[in-house]
């Protein structure tokens, strides 16, 4: 009898446990059981234009998502000789995952690699309309039907450093946030000069017809003729504003078509003021403050006057998954947890080199808490300004962007913009249709 008893009473025990929060120990145990109910299998990571470095991957991704599967490993496969898109693709060796930037991921639809994540998204309950609107309306434009050809991992910004120490040694006032193209070109004309054998540089863009074409939306191809189509009042706007900074007495660039080499004028030889670029250098800054020399800060991307508070093209990086893939779900699984899951995301926005893929004050609120000198540092000018909705993409982009990169060094060099367009818009037509033949 006494035993029965307390037969009875264990049980009733652990029915009130089961009912009252025996759910979540079920819920972990489901969990861990989670790993030993599955075959170990391996995934490969292709990472294109824009990736995470391999020691980042390591850090940021695969140790992380060892963690939550420890079923699953993922490789690591860089872009390089006997690895392009074509050459994967070729060799039916494309990886199960895709990382690339916003912009490359035309390349992979030509090539019929990506998969429309609708469906898997329903399956496994990913909720879209947690992503930032701006990057999912990005991605969803490159298909004609509302396909979602991937999600985003991280949203790339675009922000304004500046050496105070110039502004300090010349007396002029620092740059302000939203400011427009053409209160900066005040400034820099301010700025530039060539002292006790130094020449400084107001402004230079690291890459000029990038940060002018993209803040305008610019497409490079006619996107009824397939052809290049840059001889256009867009374009020649582009040019215009970039020659009109390129010229300032002093402010002149050592290499027109090297524009990109601002990256280490500002950083190293410390002789240009002020320096519009992707975010990214905000972290290089942070990470290297220590060493740099000099005392820094940050302001809101400038903007053109037509479109005050917007900076230019949203770009982000963003995951892909390869329809050659045999592990589709368990891909999908890995997808849905980089880019849906606050610790992932929180990593990237702590160390400031992003902006989070998905809309939570809360983890804006975290922005740069690894680099402790930006407590002291503009940051929250960051998100005073928005993106553009970006140009619709093809995949002869990037060979006609450098088409007009030479064409505007050319027009630096005394050449009319009108001849330097057309001439941009020769070539790369040729090159087109020697593409399209083969």
């Amino acid at each position: 009898m006494f035993r029965k008893s307390i037969v009875t009473t264990l049980t009733a025990v652990l029915l009130l446990i089961s009912g009252c929060g025996g759910a979540k120990v079920q819920e972990e145990a489901q969990g861990a059981n989670e790993s030993t109910n599955h075959e170990p299998i391996m995934l490969q990571a292709y990472a294109y234009a824009g990736a995470l470095t391999q020691d980042d991957f390591e850090k940021y991704v695969a140790a992380p998502l060892k963690a939550k599967f420890p079923y699953i490993t993922l490789e690591y496969v860089p872009n390089g000789k006997g690895t392009s898109p074509k050459e994967l693709v070729t060799a039916g060796a494309m990886p199960d995952i895709i990382m690339t930037g916003l912009r490359q991921l035309i390349n992979f639809q030509e090539l019929d690699v990506p998969v429309d994540l609708r469906e898997l998204a329903k399956k496994h309950k990913l909720d879209i309309s947690q992503y930032r609107q701006d990057a999912i309306s990005a991605i969803t434009s490159y298909g004609t039907k509302g396909e979602l050809y991937a999600v985003p991992f991280y949203v790339n910004f675009y922000a304004m450093l500046y050496n105070k120490d110039l502004f300090d040694r010349f007396s002029v006032p620092y740059p302000s946030d939203q400011m427009t193209w053409d209160e900066a070109k005040v400034l820099a004309a301010k700025l530039s000069r060539v002292q006790d054998g130094v020449t400084y540089n107001g402004m230079q863009p690291a890459d000029t017809i990038d940060t002018f074409g993209l803040g305008l939306s610019v497409p490079f191809i006619d996107e009824q003729t397939g052809k290049a189509k840059v001889v256009t009042d867009e374009w020649k706007k582009v040019f215009e504003v970039a020659k009109e900074f390129n010229t300032i007495p002093g402010n002149e660039p050592k290499d027109a078509k090297n524009m990109y080499k601002a990256v280490d004028q500002f950083f190293k030889d410390k002789n240009i003021a002020m320096m519009p670029y992707f975010g990214t250098r905000l972290q290089v800054a942070a990470k290297s403050d220590a060493e740099l020399g000099f005392n820094w800060d940050v302001v809101a991307f400038p903007s053109f006057k037509e479109t005050p508070g917007k900076t230019a093209e949203v770009d982000a990086q963003v995951f892909a998954l390869s329809k050659t893939s045999k592990y589709q779900d368990e891909a999908f699984k890995v997808i849905q947890y980089l880019t849906a899951s606050e610790e992932i995301q929180s990593n990237f926005v702590k160390l400031g080199r992003a902006l989070p893929s998905l809309k939570d004050e809360k983890l804006l609120k975290q922005f740069g808490e690894e680099y402790p000198v930006l407590k002291s540092k503009n940051v929250q000018s960051i998100f005073k300004s928005t993106t553009k909705t970006p140009h619709k993409t093809n995949k002869y982009d990037d060979l006609v962007r450098g088409k007009i990169k030479n064409a505007f060094a050319e027009h630096l060099n005394g050449l009319d913009i009108n001849s330097a367009l057309r001439k941009a818009e020769e070539e790369a037509n040729k090159e087109i249709e020697a593409l399209e033949k083969k």
